[in-house]
């Protein structure tokens, strides 16, 4: 109550009319991070179930890189909950930074970044939660920098809402109005014109109509001279301005979807899998931010030399896509047809890999053979 009555004195306005700009405000507010977080967090999930695969010699290798990437980052994250925050906090804040402290990787709450056209850009005042590390500074090339090329998103939706917010506040209150008790109140000439006695009736009318409009059921008494006629709604204009706040919802999780490059279908939780609803999520939003970690990491935990030489990690995005092996089962056997081993073909349908020593090789159909074998194949036949 306190706020609220805080909020009349700066609006000289009585305590309903405050109760309206109070509700417009949070209309606004809950419209615009419910479609924003919504599109984040669909963001930040996917890329969490995303695999770091570790590389040596151009070979697959589970090691200590590996547990750290992919198990635990640091001592009070497993990994899900890192890359969670991680990209929550990059599509959010448009960048991110992650450093290192005992061979433990960390998301900075935030940070001072000094930024160097021709030489090393550097980080002071790195805080992780309650802790801020005011004596030690981070360069470029010690910490792991992950920043968007496009403008904040959010600034741009925020600019956007200023005017979605003020046409949805305006059709809810017309929804409200179409809702409401419509009526006439008609009072006895016989009643003083005075300025106490008006002042005494607004009273008398405002403790009798409360209850009466705020009750499912209720009745009015009224003395001899007062007589009131109700009016009900037109049930048209409820459709009309229910219609209106959909149509303009709709609107805002439009402008959204295409802000983040994702399928309106996604963002508004329609689960339904149309596979080419999945493949525009990963090629224009999951893929760009997968290669943009893996280039990073690349060049600041290898680096060139080691990078050539086959030393390096692979973002693996197919996680984020559930594939059926019985509606897959023609494409996999042309896969093992091709040369694709039992285990390697296991390894992408996330199953189990066996420990065989057959299920590692390599076999192809022999109808696969080049130009050179088939002619040699059928000289030798004809001898």
């Amino acid at each position: 109550m306190a706020f609220r009555d805080f909020l009349g004195k700066i609006f000289s306005k009585d305590i309903t009319e405050v109760d309206v700009i109070d509700e417009k405000f949070i209309s606004e507010i809950y419209l615009k991070e419910l479609a924003i977080n919504s599109a984040i967090n669909i963001i930040a999930k996917l890329m969490s179930s995303c695999e770091i695969k570790t590389y040596m010699n151009n070979k697959f290798i589970c090691g200590h890189m590996y547990y750290l990437f992919n198990v635990e980052p640091n001592q009070n994250q497993n990994a899900t909950q890192f890359y969670f925050d991680l990209f929550q906090k990059l599509v959010y804040d448009n960048e991110v930074l992650v450093f290192s402290e005992n061979g433990y990787l960390y998301v900075a709450d935030s940070y001072d970044p000094c930024e160097r056209s021709l030489y090393e850009t550097y980080f002071k005042n790195v805080t992780l939660k309650d802790l801020t590390l005011t004596e030690k500074t981070y360069y470029m090339n010690d910490v792991l920098y992950l920043k968007l090329n496009n403008k904040k998103i959010k600034k741009l939706i925020d600019g956007l809402y200023n005017s979605y917010g003020t046409l949805i506040s305006s059709a809810m209150d017309s929804y409200k109005k179409s809702k409401g008790i419509r009526g006439k109140y008609k009072i006895s000439s016989n009643w003083s014109q005075k300025y106490k006695d008006q002042e005494e009736l607004q009273k008398v009318i405002r403790s009798k109509f409360k209850s009466y409009f705020s009750s499912d059921n209720a009745v009015l008494p009224l003395e001899e001279g007062f007589d009131f006629i109700e009016s009900n709604s037109d049930g048209t204009k409820k459709l009309i301005a229910s219609s209106e706040i959909t149509q303009l919802i709709d609107e805002v999780f439009n402008v959204v979807a295409v802000a983040f490059n994702m399928p309106i279908g996604v963002l508004k939780g329609d689960i339904s899998q149309n596979k080419e609803i999945i493949k525009s999520l990963l090629t224009f939003n999951i893929k760009p931010y997968a290669r943009m970690l893996e280039n990073e990491i690349n060049r600041k935990f290898y680096g060139e030399k080691e990078y050539i030489a086959g030393n390096r990690v692979r973002v693996d995005t197919k996680n984020v896509q559930y594939i059926n092996i019985f509606e897959n089962a023609n494409a996999l056997d042309v896969l093992f047809r091709m040369g694709f081993s039992y285990n390697e073909i296991m390894t992408r349908l996330d199953e189990e890999q066996l420990d065989e020593k057959w299920a590692n090789e390599h076999f192809i159909t022999k109808n696969y053979m080049n130009v050179q074998e088939m002619t040699s194949n059928g000289k030798e036949d004809k001898k």
